[in-house]
């Protein structure tokens, strides 16, 4: 079996690489998004976020099956920095999901083209408004330097 992990190694960074690709994405939509005030470049915008969570939870499912299998393969999964990376990545998505996905499907349920009442511009703006992206950028970034922190080090 241990001929298998570089592979499971392999298979995890190049899930956290396709998931970090297509995040950024999302990322990148987050803060283009609420300084724009035309409802059809804010739906178009947010559909291109829409069409990179796929590879984004492809990414995910690879990073996960291949660190824990590593960790399973290596013994390493009771190791104190395999059960932190874990509870980082899972707080992290967490949390990201909790404050993205609930304000983001208001605002395409809000421009959808049979949505009820039509959105003015002065309503969009004002769903717009928010310091949401930055609050997605340092939970993100924090959680990354954690975990980036827990793979090189693995204190414990």
């Amino acid at each position: 079996m241990a001929e298998f992990y570089p592979w499971l190694a392999f298979t995890h960074i190049v899930g956290v690489v396709l998931f970090a690709i297509s995040h950024g994405v999302s990322a990148f939509v987050a803060f283009r998004v609420r300084g724009q005030r035309d409802p059809e470049v804010v739906a178009a915008t947010l559909e291109l976020s829409r069409l990179s969570t796929g590879p984004m939870y492809v990414g995910l499912l690879l990073l996960a099956v291949g660190g824990l299998g590593a960790a399973w393969i290596g013994d390493l999964f009771t190791a104190p920095w395999v059960l932190a990376s874990i509870v980082v990545l899972v707080i992290v998505l967490g949390a990201m999901y909790s404050i993205a996905t609930p304000y983001y499907m208001r605002i395409r349920q809000a421009l959808a083209p049979d949505a009820q009442p039509r959105l003015t511009g002065d309503d969009l703006a004002r769903m717009l408004d928010t310091r949401r992206p930055e609050i997605l950028l340092l939970v993100g970034a924090v959680g990354l330097l954690i975990l980036i922190w827990l793979m090189v080090l693995r204190p414990g």
